[in-house]
């Protein structure tokens, strides 16, 4: 049988289609085949594995949420990272101290935010000369103040993701179909079937769609919509200067930024806040003045030794949702579910996206 077929010939069936070869895409996959190794899965993108958002996500892990459902997630992703490491034998992520800075007035609402129940400290001493080592010529008005938290995580989001297909492809009958750009998903026979731009088809029992940036632009385009799902520009600059052993990312809270160590390329990762909405992942993007005034403005008022290295960096869309919260959903049946909304969390609460969209088709309760 081939892998597709084109026109009216007999399509090839699977017992589960994902539809999206990224962070979410993958884990769905890999948590299908885990809770029962004989279904068979068919991977669809119309890409490669791992692209759109997932392929150049920072992969920073503040398990943090701005509601008690978002808090929820984090924490439960933060566990489910922590079984896949225990099971794959490494989940790609490492510890990384997190200092915050913050308002004063905004330090109770910095510490609600924490998913694991914990609570911002001042920086010691110690802490605060490493800071300064480490982040030339940093500063802060006097009405801002420095916090520390437990250390978090950063992750390498492509890596997990190449990891978790290959052990679900490592399994017989369980495919990866690149290049398949899905445009409709239909009912037929009692089964789904996903149709491709080509005219190509392949039926499933059942379909977890997980598109990331291009929620707006296929088969869960009009049901994203109703959710008041858009897609916007995210920018991370690259800071090309090696971060020293030990150094910590610093959180630019109010401002909604931060800096990563990035020790796999040896060099910062500057992540703000583009102003620009409905930029969509078939678009031409690029960082542009505005974002770099953005950027600049921020160094300059706190890391200004940091300037002279600001050189380039990464461009991507994600999709965002009201209050930041991911859909997981069925769409139209409850043999078809949509998990989209990763909101520029989405390698952070992956796992909990992927196990509510795998415990809809299963008929499980959501976690």
């Amino acid at each position: 049988m081939s892998e597709r077929t084109t026109g009216t010939g007999e399509a090839p069936h699977y017992d589960l289609a994902v539809v999206g070869a990224g962070a979410v895409g993958a884990l769905a996959a890999f948590y299908a085949v885990r809770r029962d190794p004989g279904r068979r899965v068919a991977v669809i993108t119309h890409a490669g594995r791992g692209t759109g958002a997932t392929r150049l996500s920072a992969g920073f892990d503040t398990p943090t949420g701005h509601n008690p459902a978002q808090r929820a997630l984090a924490a439960r992703s933060s566990t489910l990272f922590d079984e896949l490491a225990a099971r794959l034998g490494d989940a790609g992520r490492a510890p990384v101290d997190v200092r915050w800075l913050v308002a004063r007035e905004n330090t109770a609402a910095l510490d609600a935010t924490m998913a694991d129940g914990g609570r911002t400290r001042p920086v010691t001493g110690e802490q605060r000369a490493l800071l300064d080592r480490t982040f030339p010529g940093l500063a802060h008005s006097g009405d801002e103040v420095l916090l520390a938290t437990a250390p978090m995580t950063a992750g390498q989001p492509q890596w997990l993701t190449d990891r978790l297909l290959d052990e679900v492809l490592g399994r017989p009958g369980n495919i990866l179909l690149e290049g398949f750009r899905v445009t409709e998903v239909r009912r037929t026979g009692g089964r789904v079937e996903l149709a491709a731009a080509d005219g190509s088809r392949i039926t499933a029992t059942k379909a977890v769609l997980a598109p990331g940036p291009w929620a707006l632009d296929g088969p869960v385009a009009a049901a994203a919509r109703e959710r008041g799902a858009r897609v916007k520009k995210v920018v991370a600059f690259h800071i090309m200067t090696p971060p020293p052993p030990g150094a910590p990312a610093l959180v630019l809270e109010d401002a909604d930024a931060f800096l990563l160590p990035h020790r796999p390329c040896g060099h910062w990762i500057f992540s703000i806040t583009s102003p620009d909405w409905d930029r969509g992942p078939d678009e031409p993007l690029s960082i542009d003045a505005r974002d770099r005034e953005l950027a600049r403005a921020l160094l300059a008022r706190h890391v200004p030794g940091f300037l002279p290295h600001l050189l380039g960096g990464r461009v991507f869309s994600d999709c965002f949702t009201p209050g930041h919260l991911p859909v997981v959903d069925t769409v139209g049946g409850d043999d078809v579910v949509m998990a989209i909304g990763g909101s520029g969390s989405g390698y952070r609460l992956a796992p909990a996206m992927a196990e509510d969209a795998l415990n809809l088709l299963d008929g499980r309760s959501r976690t």
